[in-house]
């Protein structure tokens, strides 16, 4: 069963006699070495309206604030805190003290907030990747499998942006190629869970 949605991507519906789990996309972010933002993608065609501010500026922490499509602030506040959670793991785990493998770049669930479940990535360079989930549901080992093939196509993408001698370095991702890649690769991920799984 598709439950209606005003939004145009599809969400992730598993449903049963006794439960229904809904997961969409929300936003994705990729972060720098520094903590600097270099790339967000609000995937959902609905903001959330915000109160209005006098000083704008203060309530922009991840600083996307003159990005065309930026999230609301609401979303910005908890991806800024989940960045902090992400470090906290970061810091603690002896295994990011280590050579780091392919595996050990997949963080996890870094923290859930309200009705949102947020994701981490980082690579060996400690570029980060973050990833919010609206989730309605107990599925986590089915959501976190197909959330590392999608931040592993994402790392694919900003390393082939970063090989092109024209890219910029540690500034904000700009080209609509990248753009569109992302774009691509929200979409096969949503396409791919547009279906029915039962809860037992």
């Amino acid at each position: 069963v598709i439950l209606p949605s005003s939004a145009a991507l599809p969400l992730i519906v598993v449903a049963s006699a006794h439960s229904c789990v809904i997961m969409a996309l929300q936003c994705l972010a990729i972060v720098g070495k520094g903590n600097e933002p270099l790339y967000l993608k609000d995937v959902t065609t609905q903001v959330e309206d915000e109160e209005s501010t006098p000083n704008p500026a203060e309530l922009d922490p991840l600083g996307f604030g003159d990005v065309p499509g930026s999230l609301s602030l609401r979303h910005e506040f908890m991806l800024h805190a989940s960045l902090d959670r992400l470090e906290e793991i970061m810091g603690t785990s002896l295994r990011w003290r280590n050579k780091a493998s392919a595996e050990s770049r997949w963080i996890g669930l870094l923290c859930p907030m309200e009705e949102y479940e947020i994701y981490g990535y980082c690579t060996s360079t400690n570029i980060k990747f973050l990833a919010m989930i609206k989730d309605d549901g107990p599925e986590r080992s089915f959501r976190q499998v197909h959330m590392q093939t999608l931040f592993a196509q994402m790392h694919n993408l900003f390393v082939e942006y970063t090989l092109s001698p024209f890219s910029p370095i540690n500034q904000k991702i700009e080209s609509k190629r990248f753009d569109n890649g992302v774009s691509e690769i929200v979409k096969k991920y949503h396409e791919s869970h547009n279906r029915v799984v039962p809860v037992a």
